[in-house]
């Protein structure tokens, strides 16, 4: 009995982690939806350098005008598109009150390269446009590079040049007037919700499933004290019966 009670809450609680699995899901949807086609707004307007990035605010397309810091380009390393393995191109940019915001200008396909090998940043006045998304965890055990990172950390790569960073958010690269060459963009991201509400009914039925096997256990146990064949055993017994009368007559 305790070890049904203990299958059949672990199974309540797995399908109460699929529930909410798919109410992040459908959030996350709902974000997208709203904010990835949304109209480009000026970044100072939306996000101060020190302020973390709001959930709701997460894809939405930012305008931003000043440069490049050309030199202090890095690249993000495992990063994949479409199954392929690859890395990012991570450029901070100058805004014109001082600040900078950082820039992923998009994904080059095949093994990390060295930074001369891969596409230069613009240099002069480029006005960008870019979607948020939120600074990443560091990863522990992972090491960076004079030339690459693991993560894009914004409190870790900020530290790589003087001015004040936006340490809350960066920028997946949309446009930049003048144009110029960068990376592949990145894709939008997927709009369904997976297999989450499936999942957890299955999770409650294999805790109904629990108790059912239980009242069947019970029950032969009960017919077995007191004397009464379970029901398999006796349809077994009523059908060595009928063979036995179907011997005897033949």
């Amino acid at each position: 009995m305790v070890l049904v009670v203990v299958f059949a809450l672990a199974c309540i609680a797995l399908s109460q982690w699929q529930f909410a699995r798919r109410e992040e899901a459908a959030a996350n949807i709902a974000r997208v939806e709203k904010n990835y086609d949304a109209p480009a707004v000026a970044l100072s307007g939306l996000l101060a350098p020190d302020e973390a990035l709001p959930n709701d605010e997460k894809w939405r397309p930012v305008t931003v005008t000043g440069s490049y810091l050309a030199d202090k380009q890095l690249l993000v390393r495992n990063r994949s598109l479409d199954g392929e393995p690859g890395f990012d191109i991570l450029t901070p940019f100058v805004t014109l009150s001082g600040d900078v915001f950082v820039i992923d200008r998009g994904w080059v396909a095949g093994p990390l390269k060295p930074l001369s090998q891969v596409v230069a940043a613009p240099t002069g006045v480029e006005t960008v446009t870019a979607r948020l998304v939120p600074s990443e965890p560091a990863l522990a055990g992972q090491s960076d590079t004079t030339e690459s990172v693991a993560t894009v950390n914004l409190p870790n790569v900020s530290k790589r040049w003087s001015q004040a960073t936006y340490t809350g958010a960066y920028g997946l690269l949309v446009s930049e007037v003048p144009e110029a060459p960068a990376g592949r963009s990145a894709i939008k991201p997927d709009l369904t919700e997976g297999n989450h509400l499936s999942y957890a009914l299955q999770w409650i039925a294999f805790a109904l499933l629990g108790f059912v096997g239980l009242f069947w256990a019970i029950r032969n146990e009960r017919r077995a004290r007191s004397g009464k064949q379970p029901r398999r055993a006796r349809i077994d017994a009523d059908a060595q019966a009928e063979d036995a009368l179907l011997d005897a007559d033949s």
